[in-house]
């Protein structure tokens, strides 16, 4: 009777202490279970862009199931540096395995109406994450999660992207202007090498001919190379002029005429007058000059014999 009592007694006393047991879970539970695992952006960051603003949360728990969501999108708080609230957005993980993800996207008052709105550039915003925040199952987080980062100084970046350019720039024309330089340096010394006389190295050198010739080819290959390397092109070798003359093409060109014999340049249409021809002139002027007297002078003494001849046939008389 004491034996079956006994066990009776430590019967119910097992179950009341499972029962007490299976009670106080919830209340373990929501002690605060749930972890705040990590964020982008973290705590401290700062440059962080001014324009959708979205901060991303994730968490060891289901924080995003149905039932639970409506009192969870509430439990953030996002303020300005001066402690100004600023608006959110909240949208849970859609994915598979994203049940304990969480993006949080600002959205502050527009500065005009119709355009987005952006934060302060250059300002410390933080975000409060609830301790009511709350997984499937009852567990919470326990304490409040707090976050703050920096947005950027848009003018600084505007400074910084500006001498950037110039840095660009600067780089880009030294690099032309480098790339000239050698490909002109390579254009002389091709143009060098190809009048560089074998017996003058030779002789300053005081080597063979042969091995100055070897010099010269050795030099003109790495200059052929450093040519194409730079972009540059060797100077065309000149042609030797032969002793022989060329002989030239019987065939005539279109406008060419034939000319059959020496003409004066009155022909040409010119009224110069050169020395050789105004002698030749006054030479044919003194040749008839001479002439005329030579025929006066054959003519008076044919006058004068026809006189003495007739005064004589009257002295006959």
């Amino acid at each position: 009777m004491k034996k079956s009592f006994a066990r009776v007694s430590a019967v119910v006393i097992l179950t009341a202490m499972l029962l007490t047991l299976a009670l106080a879970m919830p209340v373990f539970a929501a002690g605060g279970n749930l972890n705040f695992v990590s964020s982008t952006p973290q705590t401290g960051d700062t440059n962080i862009p001014i324009d959708n603003v979205g901060i991303k949360l994730f968490f060891d728990g289901n924080v995003t199931d149905g039932s639970i969501w409506p009192a969870n999108s509430k439990a953030f708080t996002l303020k300005d540096s001066e402690g100004n609230i600023v608006g959110y957005e909240a949208y849970p993980g859609a994915k598979i395995g994203e049940e304990g993800y969480i993006l949080v996207v600002a959205t502050p008052d527009p500065i005009k109406e119709g355009q987005p709105g952006q934060l302060m550039q250059n300002s410390l915003y933080t975000l409060t994450i609830s301790a009511d925040l709350m997984a499937l199952g009852g567990s919470t987080l326990g304490q409040d999660v707090v976050i703050t980062f920096e947005t950027m100084d848009m003018a600084a970046n505007s400074r910084i992207s500006m001498i950037m350019m110039v840095l660009m720039l600067v780089a880009v024309f030294a690099l032309m202007f480098l790339t000239n330089w050698r490909k002109m340096k390579a254009e002389a010394e091709a143009a060098a090498l190809v009048k560089a006389n074998p017996y003058k190295i030779a002789k300053e050198r005081s080597i063979t001919v042969d091995e100055a010739k070897e010099l010269i080819e050795k030099a003109k290959e790495k200059n052929k190379q450093q040519l194409a390397k730079v972009g540059g092109k060797a100077p065309e070798p000149e042609e030797k002029k032969s002793a022989v003359p060329r002989l030239e093409s019987k065939k005539k060109a279109k406008n060419t005429h034939k000319v059959i014999g020496p003409r004066p340049v009155s022909g040409g249409g010119s009224s110069y007058k050169t020395g050789r021809k105004a002698e030749k002139e006054r030479k044919a002027r003194a040749e008839a000059a001479k002439k005329a007297a030579a025929s006066q002078r054959n003519t008076g003494a044919k006058g004068t014999s026809k006189r003495s001849g007739s005064k004589r046939k009257g002295r006959k008389r």
